[in-house]
């Protein structure tokens, strides 16, 4: 027999438990003050680079801001599991995170589950918000402070983003907006206040959590969240909350104001505004087969995003559907994530485009520092994993109606893992490199990348010098000089500088909005300054003004003017917004038809009827996805529900959807008037409107259950038969059955309705179709109840159905309601070798059920037939009925049979003869094959036999790789495919065949590089062996420079080293110049952890048969298989 060697280094459970190294402050060493090389590879000829500051200066390095006086503030990401918990790794977490709903339920939620992670975890590690300057000005950083590290109480996320001003340090770590203040300048915060909390409700996926705090144009705090979720009560007492989404959102320097102003995003890690204040963010793919997008943040609208949508994909094994669920979440089957089409749900806002894999840092960069090319357009951070797939994007928009398309994209740098960018006022770009990988390491830094060009070095240092300077000192005149300034920067800084001033800017706003000389920038920012003013207390001034602007002859002018209306609630402009709303340009309607959602009185015949003209006018060749929403925005705060329903009569079909979308968001009743539409997209709209929400458990949802699936699409279909099966009663049971008989409508919807008559009668917590959390309600029928009310009819669809899946799903439904099928068809259909072997099967299990003597005989035949799956059943049952005489039988089946029949064996086996089991568990290595170790040790671990338990936990007490190394061999390649796409997700960073990310090495031929030992020890514990170009090594010199490269070569006698950095430059180090090496860091997360050890046992034999033999045997298998089909 094979004998395993346990020996391999494995993981331990340290790796939740545990906690990061640290350089202690005392032993920190002193700056180098010197430069290093650049780690990465800049694209772009008008730049050059260095290394600006390293590990242990700065660690795990997230995110960064530079303040007016160029002092670069980094948050550190040590907590990164260390602290913050990732659900993926926890599935016993699942189905109770997606009941949570308040910070108090995550609280609970952990301390329930105390037993598996102890509450001292989530304190050990702090994350920190550090400060770093270049006091003497040579270009690297020469003093370090730690600026705050509070950032370790039990419900802390990660700290993701930092906006640093000249008076406060603003600050984002769930589950609060932070705000830090130095009063004495010393590099340390005197104060750290929350000034909203609330967020992240759940703990979903890592990072999820509060990013992109930014200073808006109209003066106001803009941040965002993941879909780890919110539930914030505002100053006034209002509750803004949505468990499960990610959001934008904004309030005032102090707090107050709190407003959410767009809904239902994934992950929207930064934002940023253009030169015309519009908002941009760039949410993430959630790595199940859609694309991270750009989205042109419109108030009030919603982008569709739940975290629901992951669990037909990552959490299929950890909720209570069991069989009864969709294969594909709706948010990649109905294709919510794309651009506009009709063929999409159209209550979702769409897109302006897709850019990257793992958009991260934003910064929108402005001003005659940068190269032309580079000026007013996007810096988005890529960040996969992987630093060799890292990547920094320039990209830029163009107006495309109300809204955006993306004009062009091309790379700026790329190979060094870079998380954020921050524009310095000196002329070079900042960038905050994490290091690389999924998990804290000592990799990180800070790099710089200055102009190459003289001219533009000097312009940096000029503005450099005007920022420190400040603006708040300054005479109006000056500021409205600076107002026109080039750098976006200046010129916001100048705005609010004279907002400071109160109403004696008001009339130096006027006079450059009335005067030609001026540039449209400069005419923007005194609209917005005026709109400061305004909420300020000085609206009576300002109203003149805006009042002069709503027929200026530039756009960008009139829909700005519209919006401040809005920002401001100028309510006395209805009348003028209502104009606006017949502009010739799209963006002023957009911007009008927003703002009279704010300042509108509610349900004005006369607003919601020029609102409705507007709606219907939106259509044919010039319709505008951003103007139906924009309307939508609008009149979701105006309409009455009355008004919204009387449009079920309109003859408009835009009016009619957009009042679906609007009743959606109320889950009103009268969705159902709209089942019976004369538009199929309408009534599309309805059953989604209605199964989607509460409206589903009321009247709309007893008449959807009527509703005929084979009229609709797939999805639609889903929903059909879903709703009954949350109805629960037998009317809704016969029509469940009546679909699976009814050939137009999809076999894979047949077989999902056979599959919730399976669960007859269970209440279940998870959704089957969109896979959020929603008990069912009172049901009224029951599994007992179906042999009476289907009974005839599902004889009949027994006899009549063809279908081999569907027929052996039918067969399993007859012996779970205890339908009574004659013995001798039973017996007739389980010898039928024609049937397909699950037809034959669920007969066998029905006859067994008999408990009939005289089929022992039959039983003990099948034990021989050519079907493996019969063969286990036949097995089970003698085991079941304890023939005599057998157990040399069961033996040898064991030994020689295929591993199903033998794994069916030894699980009833440990039932029945334990000792036996122990027996020959201290006989594996002789007796007993390798793939059937993990089987026999399962079984043994879970039967109620104490001698069993005690056996199998005396085993994995020893080491817990050894009860990884039993997944070794034995497993199934087709269920592994499963576990790779889904719950390993392992298609996030590898590639097989051209699908799946790109941050790790491919593995399409895998199996012909690693034998199933160092694939075991690549899931377990990855970074114990990395490919070439996929981990990093950080090294620290002598003289406390740190550089970061794979080490490709040392000297036989350790005398030397040649480190190649991800840009290929290559370093040859003596060993007396390197101080400390650390080991490289793999992007990869331990799957010993997360996966059960049957999938990762699949999984093994998944990767293994990933070779050119066994492909070329399975292409040859699939060719004959095809060609037979034609025949």
């Amino acid at each position: 027999m094979i004998r395993l060697n346990l020996t391999i280094l494995f993981l331990s459970m340290s790796f939740l438990v545990g906690k990061p190294a640290s350089v202690v402050i005392a032993d920190m060493p002193d700056l180098s003050n010197k430069s290093s090389p650049f780690r990465g590879k800049i694209l772009h000829s008008g730049y050059e680079g260095y290394t600006w500051v390293t590990y242990p200066h700065v660690e795990n390095s997230a995110s960064l801001d530079v303040d007016p006086n160029g002092r670069i503030f980094v948050a550190e990401a040590n907590r990164f599991k260390f602290g913050v918990q990732d659900l993926r790794s926890a599935s016993y977490m699942v189905a109770r995170d997606f009941q949570s709903r308040t910070l108090e339920d995550r609280q609970k939620l952990y301390e329930d589950f105390s037993n598996e992670i102890p509450m001292s975890w989530y304190t050990e590690v702090p994350d920190r918000l550090i400060r770093l300057e270049d006091k003497d000005g040579n270009g690297v950083a020469d003093r370090r402070t730690i600026f705050s590290a509070d950032f370790n109480e039990t419900l802390d996320g990660i700290s993701f983003s930092v906006l640093a001003e000249r008076d406060a340090v603003y600050f984002t770590c769930i589950p609060a907006l932070r705000r830090l203040t130095d009063i004495n300048d010393d590099g340390i915060a005197d104060s750290n206040e929350k000034i909203v909390s609330g967020f992240g409700v759940r703990i979903s996926f890592t990072g999820h959590d509060l990013h992109g705090i930014i200073r808006g144009p109209d003066g106001r705090l803009y941040f965002s969240v993941g879909d780890r979720g919110y539930h914030v009560t505002d100053s006034t007492g209002q509750v803004h909350a949505a468990a499960g989404r990610g959001a934008i959102f904004r309030c005032d320097s102090n707090g107050s104001g709190f407003e959410v102003v767009a809904h239902g995003l994934r992950n929207p890690q930064e934002i940023a505004f253009d030169q015309f204040g519009n908002l941009f963010t760039f949410d993430n793919t959630g790595d199940i087969g859609d694309k991270a997008r750009i989205v042109y943040v419109l108030e009030n609208s919603d982008s569709g995003w739940d975290m629901s949508h992951q669990s037909a994909h990552q959490y299929v094994k950890d909720l209570d559907w069991g069989d009864f669920h969709i294969k594909k979440s709706v948010w990649v089957g109905e294709k919510m994530f794309e651009t506009f089409s009709e063929e999409q749900p159209q209550w979702v806002y769409p897109p302006v485009g897709y850019l990257g894999h793992g958009p991260s840092g934003v910064a929108w960069v402005t001003g005659e520092t940068l190269p032309k090319d580079l000026r007013e357009s996007f810096l988005v951070t890529n960040y996969r994993g992987s630093v060799s797939r890292c990547e920094v994007i320039v990209a830029r928009m163009k107006e495309k109606g109300a809204g955006f398309s993306l004009r062009d994209q091309k790379i700026l740098l790329n190979n060094v893992g870079i998380a954020d960018v921050a524009q310095g006022y000196d002329g070079n770009l900042y960038f905050a490199d994490f290091g690389g990988g999924w998990s804290v390491n000592k990799n990180g830094s800070i790099q710089v990348i200055r102009p190459s060009d003289k001219k533009l070095q000097d312009q940096g240092k000029a503005l450099a010098q005007l920022m420190a300077d400040g603006f708040e000192h300054r005479s109006l005149v000056e500021l409205v000089g600076f107002l026109e300034h080039s750098d976006q920067r200046v010129r916001q800084s100048s705005q609010f500088a004279m907002v400071h001033k109160g109403e004696d800017a008001i009339p130096k706003f006027k006079s450059i909005l009335e005067d030609k000389k001026y540039s449209v920038y400069s005419k923007l920012h005194s609209i917005w300054g005026l709109g400061q003013l305004a909420r300020k207390g000085h609206s009576e001034l300002v109203s003149p003004i805006i009042d002069s602007l709503f027929d200026h002859k530039d756009d960008e002018i009139r829909a700005n003017a519209a919006k401040v209306v809005g920002n401001a609630g100028l309510g006395q402009f209805v009348d003028s917004l209502i104009n606006l709303l017949n502009d010739s340009s799209p963006r002023v309607v957009s911007m009008a038809a927003i703002s009279l959602g704010r300042v509108g009185e509610k349900s004005d015949p006369t607003l919601v009827s020029a609102l409705l003209s507007s709606v219907e006018q939106n259509k044919g060749g010039d319709f505008d996805p951003v103007l139906r929403h924009s309307f939508i925005s609008a009149l979701d705060r105006l309409a009455t529900p009355e008004q919204i329903i009387s449009l079920s009569k309109s003859e408009s079909e835009e009016q009619r959807l957009s009042a679906v979308i609007l009743l959606r968001r109320t889950a009103n009743s009268a969705l159902m008037t709209f089942l019976e539409d004369e538009s199929r997209q309408v009534r599309m709209e309805a059953v989604r409107a209605i199964y989607d929400t509460i409206a589903l458990d009321g009247l709309a949802g007893t008449k959807l259950a009527l509703c005929d699936p084979s009229e609709y699409p797939f999805y639609i279909q889903y929903r059909i038969v879903a709703a009954n099966f949350r109805m629960g009663t037998d009317a809704s049971a016969k029509r469940l059955l009546a679909f699976c008989s009814n050939i137009k409508i999809d076999k894979e919807i047949r077989s999902f309705a056979l599959h919730g008559l399976l669960r007859w009668g269970m209440k279940l917590d998870t959704d089957p179709v969109l896979g959020y959390y929603r008990p069912m309600p009172v049901i009224s029928s029951s599994m007992s109840n179906l042999t009476q009310i289907l009974g005839e009819d599902l004889r009949d669809f027994l006899l009549e159905e063809s279908d081999p899946s569907l027929l052996s799903l039918a067969t399993n439904l007859a012996q779970k309601a205890g339908l009574s099928i004659d013995a001798e068809i039973l017996r007739n259909q389980i010898i039928d070798k024609n049937l397909d072997p699950q037809v034959r099967v669920a007969n066998l299990r029905s006859m067994a059920e008999l408990e009939l003597v005289e089929d022992n005989e039959l039983l003990i035949k099948l034990l021989a037939d050519e079907s493996e799956e019969v063969r286990a059943s036949a097995f089970e049952f003698c085991l079941n009925r304890n023939l005599p005489d057998m157990d040399k039988l069961y033996m040898k089946a064991i030994e020689k049979d295929s591993h199903l029949v033998a794994r069916k064996i030894i699980e009833k086996m440990v039932e029945q003869n334990p000792d036996a089991m122990i027996s020959l568990w201290e006989k594996r290595e002789l007796e007993l094959r390798p793939e059937l170790w993990l089987d026999l040790y399962l079984s043994l671990s879970q039967n109620d036999h104490a001698e069993s338990k005690k056996v199998a936990a005396t085993y994995a007490a020893g080491d817990p790789g050894r009860v990884h190394a039993l997944s070794m061999y034995g497993g199934d390649r087709l269920r592994g495919d499963k576990v790779f796409k889904n719950q390993g997700a392992c298609m996030q960073c590898h590639q097989i065949d051209k699908e799946g990310g790109l941050q790790g090495p491919p593995l399409s031929l895998v199996g012909d590089r690693l034998k199933s030992d160092k694939l075991l020890e690549s899931l377990v514990n990855p970074s114990a062996e990395i490919s070439p170009g996929y981990g990093l090594s950080s090294i620290t010199t002598q003289a406390g420079i740190t550089l970061v490269g794979r080490i490709a070569e040392k000297a036989e006698d350790n005398s030397s080293m040649l480190l190649i950095s991800p840009d290929g430059k290559e370093t040859e180090l003596k060993q007396s110049e390197v101080l400390s090496v650390s080991p490289p860091v793999s992007a990869m997360p331990p799957l010993g952890l997360t996966l059960s050890p049957v999938d990762l046992r699949d999984l093994i034999a998944f990767l293994k048969s990933r070779n050119k033999d066994d492909l070329l045997v399975v292409k040859e298998k699939n060719k004959a298989s095809s060609e037979h089909g034609k025949n």
